[in-house]
């Protein structure tokens, strides 16, 4: 997916490799598996990343309205957007 449009107009623009508007949200559970791992041996840069992949939601943040895109799969997301209190 190279590119979507936020609810706001904004065009997310995915196709240059890692973009600024994509992160990766990871369990804490994850997080602690891969420092048991990293203290009992080295991971290569290469296991690392698999082992990120493997427990992370994929999450596209609008640079203009700040709007959450959670990657559902098949195309689809969950969008959040700020609360006004």
């Amino acid at each position: 997916m190279p590119k979507f449009s936020c609810v706001c107009g904004q065009i997310i623009n995915l196709s240059h490799g890692t973009s600024e508007s994509e992160y990766s949200m990871v369990a804490e559970r994850k997080i602690d598996e891969l420092g048991a791992a990293l203290a009992d041996r080295w991971l290569s840069e290469e296991e690392f990343y698999q082992q990120i992949g493997a427990g992370a939601t994929t999450v596209y943040r609008c640079n203009k309205c700040e709007r959450l895109h959670i990657d559902q799969g098949g195309g689809k997301f969950s969008s959040y957007t700020k609360e006004v209190r």
